[in-house]
C-alpha cells in the first residue's frame, strides 16, 4: 500500500486482504538526534532528521519553508469513537510532526473481561479489537514510508483483559500502552488482586516485544482537587510501578514515567513544577519520561491552554524528557478535534524548536529555595512510602484512603480514594495455577509447564501465535449494523458525488464552529448569541466558550452548532494557483537591477493600510527585496502617478482602489491603461490594481497587467512582476 500525497486515504484500500497482512516491525523506536545539524540558514542543536513529507510551520516561509524536527517523540490523542476517521487523522498528525500515535480506548472498556471483535463505534474512543489496532497498523506503515518517518502506535494494557490484550498487541505490532495496576485500582474499581496478577503477565509480555510501558501515576494529579500536593504521592506511584515493572522482566529503558507538571496559571506554575519535575528525574535516573501537558485546570478557552502547554513544554526543555505528549487544546469542551489534534502538536513542535540550544544558555539554579524544595519532596515521598510499608503494604494503604487524599503529605484531609482489597470488580477471580500449568503463548510471567523443555516452550504444541502469525484467528464483522462498510456507505457515496460537508469529529458531521463578539452584559449576551446562531443557520447551537471583555461591555462567545449543508465540488470556480517564487528567488532577481515602484491610493480614497501591507518592509510587504518604492500616498491622481513613474523610470506601477462606489474602482483602473497607453508607457510599465474587490480578471478587463485581491501578499506581487520580466527578457 503506497499513499499518494495529493490523494485521500482509500480507507477501501486499508481494509482490503487485512486477514493476512503483518506488521512491518514491532517495538519501539526512538528519532535519531542529529547534533549541530544546518537546516537553511540555521544550526540546531536538538534535531532529529528531517521529514520526507510534512506541513512546515506557518512563518517557515519567511524561512524557505524549512520543517526542522526536534529531537523528541511528539504524541498526540486521538478519540473520534471510528478508527477510519482516526486513521486520517494520523496522517494529518504525521504530516505535522507526530510520531507517537495515542489511540484512546472507549468508554467502559476496562471492565470487558476478553478482547471485542469487529469495528464496533466507540464513545469517546475506539474499542479495542484486532481489526481496528491491524488496520490502523496498516495505515501507519504507510504513512510511515510518506513522511519518511516510523511512527510509534500506542494504546492502554489494562482493565480485566489486560493479558489477552497485551498478547494482542505483541501479535500486531503496537509500539507502545499503558500498564499500570494501580490505575485499575484507584480509578477503575477493579480488584486489587486480580489487578497485580494480570500486570506481572501483561508486563512480561509487553516487555517480550519491545513495547515501551507508560505508567498512569500521572491520573492522580488529574483527579486530586489540588494537583500540587499529590506530588510527593506520585513519586510513590512512580516507584510501585517501576520496582513491579522490573520484577515482570522489563528493563528501565523501556518504562517511561508519566509526569505532568501540576499547576496552571495564575498559579507560580515555574516555581511549583520545576522542583517536582527536576526531583522525579533524580529520583528515577536511567528511566524515560513521557511529559504530558497540563489537563487537571484546562478550561475552555484554548487560548489559555496552549499557553499553558507552552509553559509546561519549556519545563520539558529544562529538564529531561524523552516523549513531548501534547493534549488538544479543547480537551476542556468536547472530544477532540481532528484540527486541534494538529494546534496541540504545533503548540509542542513550535515551542521546542524555539527553544532549541536551551540547555547552552541556560541552568537551573542549584542553590537557594529551588533545591531546598527539591529536597522537600523526595523527603515527603520517602515518608510517603515508610508509611506504607509501617501501616502492612500497598493493599492495606489503598484501604485506608492514603493515596489521592488533598492533603499536603503529611497532612491528610481524610478524603482520598477508597479501595477494599477484596472488594471491586473481578474480586475472587484469582486462580492458583496447577502443577502442570501451559502458558498458551511463549512470552510468559511465572511458571510454565512447556518452558522446562528445550527449545521455544511452544515448540510441544507446534508454536504460538506469537512465534507463528499464521495461527492468528482472525475475526472480522460480527455486527451487521455497526461495523465499519456500513459507516462507510454514505461518506463514500457522498465522496462519488463530490460532495463537501464540514466535518470536526466524523467524517461530514456537518459540525461548524462560530466566533462571534455582543456588546452587553455577560447573560444577556450569551442569549443574544445562541439566538444570532439560531438564525445564522446552526442547528442546536452551543456556546463552547464566553471570554468577558468586560462585565459591561461584552463578551467573546464561541459556538459550536451543526448545519445540514454540502457543497458540490464540480459547482465550484475552476480553481489554478500559483506557487509565489521564494524570497530569495525575488531577491536574486530585483536586488542587483535597481528597479524603482511607484504606488499610490487614488482618486478620493483616504485608505491605505493595504498598500502598506505591500509595500512596507516593516509587514514584510516588498521593500525587503530591494525595490525602491515611491509612495504617493492617499487620494493621488492618475496623472500625478504616471508624472512621477516618467520622472524615476519606474519598472511597475501600483495603485489601491478600495472605494467602489458607482463602479469608481473601475474607472480609476481604466483611466491608468488609457493614459499609460497615450504616454507610451504601456508594455513598458507594468500596471497593477488591488483592493478588497479587485481580482485579476476584473484588472485585465480593465487594461491592467494584474490585479490582486483581499488577503494577497507582497510576496504574490513581487513574485508576478519577476516572472513578468522574466519572461520579457528571456
Amino acid at each position: 500500500m503506497k499513499l499518494d500525497p495529493d490523494n485521500k486515504l482509500d480507507i477501501l484500500e486499508v481494509l482490503q486482504d487485512l486477514e493476512h497482512y503483518r506488521p512491518r516491525r514491532k517495538g519501539w523506536v526512538w528519532r535519531k538526534h542529529v547534533p549541530e545539524q544546518r537546516i537553511g540558514p540555521f544550526v540546531y542543536q536538538d534535531s532529529s532528521e528531517n521529514l520526507k513529507n510534512s506541513v512546515p510551520l506557518p512563518a517557515a516561509e519567511y524561512f524557505s519553508d524549512i520543517d526542522p524536527q526536534c529531537d523528541l517523540i511528539i504524541t498526540t490523542e486521538i478519540a473520534s469513537g471510528r478508527f477510519e476517521d482516526d486513521l486520517r487523522r494520523m496522517r494529518m498528525a504525521a504530516w505535522h510532526g507526530a510520531d507517537h500515535i495515542m489511540v484512546i480506548r472507549t468508554t467502559g472498556q476496562s471492565h470487558i473481561d476478553g478482547l471485542i471483535e469487529g469495528t464496533p463505534e466507540g464513545v469517546g474512543g475506539i474499542p479495542i479489537s484486532r481489526k481496528q489496532i491491524r488496520a490502523s497498523r496498516k495505515a501507519l506503515d504507510a504513512i510511515e514510508d510518506e513522511v519518511g518517518r516510523p511512527i510509534n502506535f500506542h494504546s492502554y494494557v489494562s482493565g480485566v483483559a489486560g493479558p489477552e490484550i497485551a498478547v494482542l498487541f505483541a501479535e500486531e505490532g503496537v509500539n507502545g500502552a499503558h500498564q499500570d495496576p494501580q490505575y485499575n485500582v484507584l480509578y477503575r474499581d477493579i480488584n486489587m488482586h486480580r489487578s497485580f496478577v494480570d500486570a506481572a503477565e501483561s508486563k512480561k509480555i509487553m516487555a517480550d516485544a519491545g513495547i515501551l510501558q507508560l505508567d498512569g501515576a500521572h491520573n492522580a494529579n488529574a483527579t486530586a482537587k489540588e494537583a500540587w500536593k499529590v506530588t510527593p504521592e506520585l513519586f510513590v506511584q512512580h516507584a510501585v510501578n517501576t520496582a513491579y515493572s522490573i520484577e515482570a522482566g522489563m528493563d528501565a529503558g523501556q518504562i517511561a514515567l508519566s509526569t505532568v507538571p501540576p499547576t496552571a496559571p495564575p498559579a507560580p506554575k515555574l516555581r511549583l513544577d520545576l522542583p517536582y519535575a527536576v526531583a522525579l528525574r533524580e529520583l528515577f535516573e536511567g528511566y524515560k519520561f513521557r511529559a504530558q501537558q497540563n489537563t487537571r485546570y484546562m478550561e475552555a478557552d484554548t487560548q489559555e491552554t496552549t499557553v499553558s502547554h507552552v509553559l509546561d513544554t519549556l519545563i520539558s526543555r529544562l529538564t529531561e524528557t524523552d516523549i513531548q505528549s501534547t493534549i488538544t487544546p479543547d480537551e476542556g469542551r468536547n472530544i477532540p478535534w481532528h484540527y486541534n489534534n494538529i494546534a496541540g502538536v504545533n503548540t509542542a513542535r513550535q515551542t521546542l524548536m524555539g527553544l532549541d540550544g536551551l540547555d547552552q544558555l541556560l541552568e537551573v539554579k542549584q542553590d537557594g529555595p529551588f533545591r531546598e524544595q527539591v529536597r522537600e519532596l523526595k523527603e515527603r515521598a520517602l515518608l510517603f512510602l515508610e508509611e506504607i510499608l509501617d501501616a502492612g503494604g500497598y493493599y492495606t494503604a489503598v484501604e485506608a484512603g492514603q493515596f489521592v487524599d488533598s492533603g499536603y503529605y503529611p497532612e491528610r484531609k481524610g478524603d482520598g480514594i477508597v479501595r477494599e482489597p477484596d472488594g471491586g470488580d473481578c474480586a475472587n477471580t484469582v486462580i492458583a495455577r496447577e502443577d502442570d500449568y501451559g502458558a498458551p503463548v511463549c512470552s510468559h510471567f511465572g511458571r510454565n509447564s512447556y518452558a522446562d523443555k528445550a527449545g521455544k516452550p511452544c515448540a510441544d504444541y507446534g508454536g504460538c501465535t506469537l512465534c507463528d502469525p499464521a495461527k492468528i484467528r482472525y475475526i472480522d464483522e460480527v455486527d451487521d449494523e455497526d461495523n465499519v462498510l456500513q459507516r462507510l456507505k454514505q461518506p463514500l457515496a457522498e465522496r462519488e458525488q463530490g460532495l463537501l460537508r464540514p466535518e470536526v469529529e466524523k467524517h461530514g458531521d456537518g459540525v461548524v464552529c462560530l466566533t462571534l463578539f455582543i456588546p452587553d452584559e455577560p447573560h444577556t449576551a450569551k442569549q443574544a448569541a445562541l439566538e444570532l446562531a439560531l438564525h445564522m443557520g446552526l442547528n442546536n447551537p452551543e456556546v463552547i466558550n464566553q471570554r468577558i471583555m468586560h462585565p459591561a461591555e461584552g463578551s467573546l462567545f464561541e459556538i459550536k452548532g451543526t448545519v445540514d449543508l454540502y457543497i458540490e465540488k464540480q459547482a465550484l470556480p475552476a480553481y489554478s494557483q500559483i506557487r509565489p517564487l521564494t524570497d530569495n528567488e525575488i531577491e536574486a532577481w530585483v536586488r542587483p537591477r535597481d528597479i524603482h515602484i511607484v504606488a499610490a491610493t487614488v482618486g478620493e480614497d483616504e485608505h491605505t493600510v493595504g498598500l502598506h501591507e505591500i509595500l512596507d518592509i516593516k509587514h514584510g510587504g516588498i521593500e525587503k527585496y530591494g525595490f525602491h518604492c515611491h509612495n504617493l500616498g492617499s487620494s493621488v491622481s492618475i496623472e500625478q502617478v504616471l508624472d512621477k513613474a516618467e520622472e524615476t523610470d519606474v519598472g511597475a506601477v501600483l495603485i489601491s482602489v478600495v472605494i467602489t462606489h458607482a463602479d469608481v474602482h473601475k474607472q480609476h483602473m481604466r483611466n491608468l491603461a488609457r493614459q499609460a497607453s497615450e504616454r507610451g508607457l504601456a508594455g513598458k510599465v507594468l500596471l497593477i490594481a488591488g483592493g478588497p474587490r479587485i481580482d485579476d480578471k476584473l484588472a485585465r478587463e480593465c487594461g491592467l497587467d494584474a490585479g490582486f485581491g483581499h488577503g494577497a501578499t507582497g510576496r504574490e506581487v513581487a513574485s508576478f512582476m519577476v516572472r513578468r520580466w522574466r519572461e520579457q527578457a528571456a
